[in-house]
């Protein structure tokens, strides 16, 4: 007897082929639909910088969190998870097979339910605390030793962002940072496969995307946004591609600059993402081969008859 009530997750690297591997995969079986599980896809407008799918791709499988909200506003890993477990329920009630494909291992991990159900980022709190910091170097980390001498002892004094992050959720609850990560309750539904590639490998895919993405048009994409009124703040300076064109629109590097800073971002980018997926648990790591990829998360599940 078949089982449906499972959720394959298609994750690996930038540039390591997940989409073409996944079509494939929703192809093959009868019933899939694509949950996008990547931080930048559910903009609109922002297409080529992000590698979105074509809209040939798009007519090919039904997907889901593509092009759903507006870039203005930096939205977050938990309120990916909530509306991209909607989706996964509303395919699942039908019948079908969510199948997760992403890079962006921090919201892949909420979904599934192995992060903590932490506050939500809070602007105006983070804008008053960098201003501390901006005034009195290292605030920051004296007011969360204040608060939460543990927290701030595995942290350290030198990390910014994770001691703003800390500080946010102490601010926002009734208990303590150290208290509330306690590393969630993993949804054992969600089976696991990481497509790894070797680095020069890896790479070279990543100089070659970048220089397709210009060849695409990135600028006049970036252009375009910041005409229809898309601020640069929070989003386009937050991504990698937009962030590196702002600076080249803004007279600061050459566009070969600009194309040279995102392919060396990408791969730090890249290497972090490989970190991130060694915290999925039983995740297997295999080649961007779809019947590996269908061996480990579709066998003895369902069938594709």
């Amino acid at each position: 007897m078949e089982d449906r009530a499972f959720i394959p997750v298609v994750a690996g690297c930038t540039a390591s082929g997940k989409t073409a591997a996944a079509l494939e995969l929703a192809e093959r079986y009868p019933g899939v639909e694509i949950v996008s599980a990547d931080s930048r896809q559910f903009y609109r407008g922002m297409d080529i910088g992000t590698a979105k799918p074509s809209a040939g791709e798009l007519a090919r499988v039904p997907h889901h969190m593509i092009d759903i909200a507006s870039p203005d506003t930096l939205l977050s890993a938990g309120w990916f998870a909530r509306r991209a477990m909607e989706c996964i329920d509303t395919v699942l009630a039908r019948g079908g097979i969510p199948l997760v494909v992403g890079g962006s291992a921090l919201y892949i991990m909420h979904l599934a339910g192995l992060s903590d159900p932490l506050p939500s980022r809070n602007d105006r709190i983070r804008d008053a605390l960098s201003s501390i910091e901006e005034e009195i170097p290292g605030s920051l980390f004296r007011l969360l030793e204040g608060i939460d001498p543990g927290e701030a002892g595995r942290i350290g004094a030198a990390d910014n962002v994770r001691l703003l992050r800390s500080l946010e959720i102490a601010l926002q609850s009734d208990l303590l940072p150290s208290e509330l990560k306690t590393g969630g309750k993993a949804d054992p539904r969600f089976v696991f496969a990481v497509i790894e590639a070797d680095n020069t490998t890896l790479r070279n895919r990543i100089r070659q995307r970048t220089i397709a993405m210009a060849e695409a048009g990135l600028v006049a994409e970036v252009e375009g946004l910041l005409v229809s009124g898309v601020p640069e703040d929070p989003v386009l300076s937050a991504t990698i591609g937009y962030a590196e064109i702002l600076e080249h629109l803004h007279g600061d590097i050459t566009l070969e600059e600009a194309l040279d800073k995102i392919s060396v971002n990408t791969w730090k980018y890249a290497r972090r993402q490989r970190n991130m997926f060694r915290r999925l648990p039983g995740a297997a790591r295999v080649p961007g081969d779809p019947d590996r990829l269908a061996e480990v998360l579709f066998e003895g599940r369902v069938s594709n008859g």
